[in-house]
């Protein structure tokens, strides 16, 4: 899997070359959105990784995460 920063990464969603899936393999928390994957009996896909990447954001008001801030920065 490849490492991107956040920005890299929305960028090429915006642009339509990756797809939620990707960007969050492609991350530096793709390990950790697989082992959810495995948590919730479930494939990697674009819906759940949507789904992942939202709730990883929503961590920003239950106490902060880089990746959370990093993500909502970058969308914004």
């Amino acid at each position: 899997m490849q490492n991107n920063t956040i920005e890299e990464l929305i960028q090429l969603k915006q642009e339509g070359k990756i797809g939620w899936c990707e960007l969050a393999l492609r991350s530096k928390h793709g390990t950790a959105y697989l082992q959810w994957c495995d948590d919730h009996g479930i494939e990697p896909d674009d819906n759940n990784a949507e789904l992942y990447l939202e709730e990883t954001e929503s961590r920003i008001y239950d106490g902060g995460n880089d990746f959370a801030e990093e993500f909502a920065g970058a969308l914004v």
